[in-house]
């Protein structure tokens, strides 16, 4: 299990005990740590969980997101897509690997992307659920499934649930986007549902993207846990909004599904702030507009007036959910305020300090 040496609150960490570890260790002592029926189990399983009726694993949520598009594009023609400019560079990274042109457009003030029957890639972002309609980015929304949609998911350390550091998995609904997606990511091959030796005729052409039964014994365990976690982040979420309620600190109409987050006046002094009390936050992702990656093109930061406005005010909070009630109730009205150009200066205390240091003059 993952234990805190010091008086530090990370943003995130991942969490596991002694149950992952022991399916670990059978795994280890079988005969198979490629896929095999361990990978099968938990794929039929998150499948069930998040309603669809098929998934296939492979080895990150952006390979999922681009093996994603190539199975698309297998069945219909299109030479570019809609993109968020508010999100993380995946999506884009991927669109461009599918060799599409990635289009950039802003979202909703929630995050969202919203166009009529364009293509497009939709990301749910923190888990506000934008209107998907081909495929969709559920990276941050992992208990949700567009029905006949192609759903790319990311099991990395950072998101709901990890399989062991790394992991991604695509659902659908259709058996022939499934077959499409199970070669694709197996070098081509057609037959890795019947658990029998690999065939050496590649049929089609694909990548080496396997999932291993290491990690999916690790996931079969956290998924079983996932239920307890979002609960739990919905109470953290609630108990640090009825903390800052009488604020004048701007939260977001719904509650997060990931990452406990809110709008601030300066988050840069905030988060610097927070860093001095050994409490770790971050900024919302850079626009993609303002990335080098699309920095060789011209963009109107007219045409971007919501993304630039959830980057120069947004901030993720510690949202760890192993943290106690006492440590997230811990808020001391302090300076806050000074830093953020909102609140009546408050700190996160968390139960973890010794003492509140006083913020610089000014």
């Amino acid at each position: 299990m993952f234990k805190m040496k010091q008086k530090f609150i990370p943003q995130f960490i991942p969490y596991w005990d002694q149950t992952e570890i022991k399916a670990v260790n059978k795994i280890l002592q079988s005969d198979y740590l490629n896929e095999h029926k361990t990978v099968r189990e938990f794929e039929k399983k998150f499948s069930e969980f998040v309603g669809a009726k098929y998934c296939i694993t492979c080895t990150s949520g952006t390979t999922a997101l681009y093996i994603g598009l190539m199975a698309l594009l297998e069945k219909k023609s299109f030479k570019s897509i809609y993109i968020p400019d508010y999100a993380g560079i995946f999506t884009a990274y991927a669109s461009v690997q599918a060799g599409l042109k990635p289009i950039l457009t802003d979202v909703e003030k929630n995050g969202s992307l919203k166009l009529g029957n364009q293509p497009k890639f939709i990301v749910h972002s923190n888990g506000r659920l934008g209107k998907a309609l081909d495929i969709e980015d559920c990276a941050q929304a992992i208990s949700h499934h567009t029905k006949n949609c192609t759903s790319c998911y990311s099991f990395a350390s950072t998101k709901h649930i990890t399989t062991a550091g790394q992991g991604g998995a695509i659902c659908c609904d259709d058996k022939e986007t499934y077959d499409i997606l199970s070669r694709l990511k197996d070098l081509g091959r057609n037959d890795r549902q019947k658990l029998k030796p690999m065939s050496d005729n590649f049929e089609f052409w694909g990548f080496n993207s396997k999932f291993t039964e290491v990690q999916a014994a690790f996931g079969l365990i956290q998924l079983k846990k996932l239920p307890l976690r979002l609960k739990r982040l919905k109470k953290i979420y609630k108990i640090i909004v009825d903390e800052l309620k009488n604020e004048k600190i701007e939260f977001f109409s719904d509650e997060p599904k990931w990452y406990v987050d809110m709008l601030v006046d300066n988050p840069s002094k905030v988060l610097e702030n927070l860093k001095k009390l050994g409490i770790q936050g971050r900024r919302f992702y850079r626009p993609l507009h303002q990335q080098s990656f699309f920095m060789q093109k011209h963009h109107s930061e007219k045409s971007f007036k919501n993304s630039n406005y959830l980057y120069e005010h947004g901030i993720w909070l510690p949202s760890t959910t192993n943290l106690t009630d006492k440590e997230i109730k811990a808020w001391a009205l302090d300076r806050f305020g000074s830093l953020s150009g909102y609140a009546q200066q408050y700190l996160f205390e968390w139960g973890r300090l010794e003492q509140i240091p006083e913020a610089p003059a000014g």
